[in-house]
């Protein structure tokens, strides 16, 4: 299937475009891809087997007031706030800024419905519980949209609204590991898009600027951002894309197209989600990088927003943006952690798991026991033994390296690898002073402090 996209030309006052936009035809193929989801938006319906229209229902005093305003217009969803929009959440969500307005008003669809999902508020209880024939899961029995890794992409058209307000299109973690909102460790957020309207300085809010000069506004502005909440592994604190305090430059600007290109123009934002990496494109041109994944499914939302934390309103409505198409791919070659082998430089021996010992031995020859998997967790690694399961560790500080199935969070069995002349070294997150080495030639793998340059603590890791 295809989608043919056409020149338009739409009233400022209906949709806030005030000029013609121009979009070429494009295929749903991929190379090296497979269209897992896609939704082209051609309308006159929402798609209720992939979309709740509703946003995160269960925290709102009533759930109609947390019901999207939208259409579809010219092959696009027009999602809008309206003038008289009802605030989404007041009990949970009412003017927590200081904006002296009933709250923050919200226009969203998602691809999930289930309760306890994104608990910002770290309620203990929920506001309006979702009904069990009402939940959305992302799967074949109730419908919707979850997943774990691929290409996410949308084509959408920033909103020309100026004021306090973004638009969004984000992931959440879909929690199937403890409906327990505070035990969960599968609530991390990537916010693919989560742009302001406005970035000058009559804007009140919370967080200023970011930053981020007019100049550089001007040029046209994509701010990602990443976070963990309860997961341990992923996003400690709040990274974005638009300050050197946060991780990029003073203000990031996706090819200098200009905001009036972003505002105008539809353009493509994807990410390449892979295990251990996160890959921003802005038209089809790697825009960011960060180093570390969520490892569980997650669903998505798009929505534009007034009185959060971007800032207070002005008094010009609608405010609107529009969507094209959300599609995702799957990497044809699959995103499983490949069997590896790590050989120490110095010996040229591999690590083995030997069961009958407690220690971690070396060996010539390349057997099942000696591949390893090396499995992301935020900055750091688990080195697991592809045939048992077990994984590297120092937990009762032995003096050499052990092997058992302890938990993930467990820092003894974490490792960070750091690069020595093309070489690898293990650092243990516990203890960071010690490393995986053989300086005594012992046959099997000690633990403990050793000059970086020392060749016995350096390792190649190969398929």
């Amino acid at each position: 299937m295809k989608k043919i996209f056409f020149s338009i030309l739409v009233s400022s006052v209906l949709l806030g475009f005030s000029t013609i936009a121009q979009a070429e035809e494009t295929d749903l193929e991929k190379e090296g891809y497979t269209l897992d989801f896609h939704d082209e938006f051609n309308g006159p319906m929402l798609d209720k087997t992939k979309w709740s229209d509703h946003y995160l229902e269960h925290w709102a005093d009533n759930p109609e007031d947390a019901k999207a305003n939208y259409r579809f217009e010219n092959g696009a969803l027009v999602e809008s706030i309206e003038k008289e929009q009802k605030a989404w959440a007041p009990t949970l969500d009412k003017d927590n800024y200081g904006y002296g307005t009933s709250g923050v008003k919200s226009s969203a669809i998602q691809s999930f419905n289930k309760n306890w999902i994104h608990n910002f508020s770290n309620s203990n209880t929920l506001i309006s519980p979702i009904p069990d024939e009402d939940l959305m899961l992302g799967d074949e029995k109730t419908g919707g949209y979850a997943t774990t890794y691929g290409y996410f992409e949308i084509r959408a058209k920033l909103s020309k609204s100026l004021g306090g307000g973004h638009q969004a299109w984000w992931l959440v973690g879909m929690q199937n590991d403890t409906n327990d909102w505070f035990n969960s460790k599968e609530t991390g957020e990537i916010d693919v898009i989560e742009t302001f309207f406005d970035y000058s300085e009559n804007v009140q809010r919370p967080v200023g600027t970011k930053g981020v000069t007019e100049a550089n506004w001007q040029k046209g502005l994509w701010q990602v951002c990443t976070f963990g909440w309860n997961d341990p592994f992923f996003s400690p604190s709040w990274t974005d894309s638009t300050t050197a305090i946060k991780g990029g430059n003073e203000a990031v600007v996706p090819g200098a197209v200009g905001i009036e290109s972003l505002t105008n123009e539809y353009h493509t934002y994807g990410l390449d989600w892979q295990p251990g990496s996160l890959k921003f494109y802005f038209d089809g041109k790697l825009f960011r990088t960060i180093n570390q994944a969520p490892d569980y499914p997650m669903g998505m939302i798009l929505n534009i927003y007034t009185d959060s934390g971007s800032g207070k309103h002005d008094d010009v409505f609608p405010k609107e943006w529009a969507i094209d198409y959300v599609r995702v791919y799957k990497k044809d070659s699959g995103y499983e952690i490949p069997n590896q082998t790590v050989r120490n430089r110095d010996t040229g021996k591999y690590i083995n798991l030997d069961v009958s010992t407690e220690k971690v031995m070396l060996s010539d020859v390349i057997a099942d026991s000696s591949k390893w998997e090396l499995v992301p967790k935020g900055e750091y690694f688990l080195i697991k033994n592809s045939l048992t399961g077990e994984t590297l560790n120092i937990e009762h500080q032995k003096g050499f390296v052990e092997h058992s199935k302890i938990q993930d969070t467990a820092y003894s069995g974490q490792w960070k690898k750091e690069t020595v002349d093309g070489y690898v070294r293990f650092v243990n997150r516990w203890k960071p002073n010690q490393v995986i080495h053989t300086e005594d030639n012992l046959g099997y793998l000690q633990a403990g402090a050793i000059q970086q340059g020392a060749w016995r603590s350096q390792w190649t890791v190969n398929e």
